[in-house]
């Protein structure tokens, strides 16, 4: 047996396992693709610039949680239809999200103004 029956051989006996795994990746995240999403033009813009100020300034903690911020209010804010669709219109589920997410924010905060020895 040379090297291409081999390789074949092995590809063969491989493909059931990966494309397994495909449609469990696809089963778990093909939720994705059905989102739209619609975002203000000029959040984004003003999205871009502040982030890109604070990168070029040496602020990158201030950058990070920027984006955070930001994404933050795009999910949770402009999107909580769609999450309280998802979560089968249980308040409990959104507001732990929401509460999970300021306290993220919050520790983001408080690593940004703390000062490193």
């Amino acid at each position: 047996m040379d090297t291409t029956e081999q390789q074949e051989k092995v590809l063969s006996t491989a493909e059931p396992s990966a494309s397994k795994v495909v449609s469990t990746i696809d089963q778990s995240f093909g939720f994705l693709s059905e989102i739209n999403v619609s975002l203000p033009l000029s959040q984004l813009i003003m999205f871009a610039v502040f982030t890109s100020l604070c990168l070029i300034l040496g602020k990158h903690k201030a950058g990070l949680l920027a984006a955070y911020g930001f994404l933050f209010y795009w999910v949770f804010v402009l999107n909580q239809g769609y999450f309280m669709k998802q979560f089968e219109d249980t308040s409990g589920g959104v507001y732990v999200y929401g509460a999970l997410g300021m306290a993220t924010g919050l520790v983001g905060f408080v690593g940004l103004i703390k000062k490193t020895e």
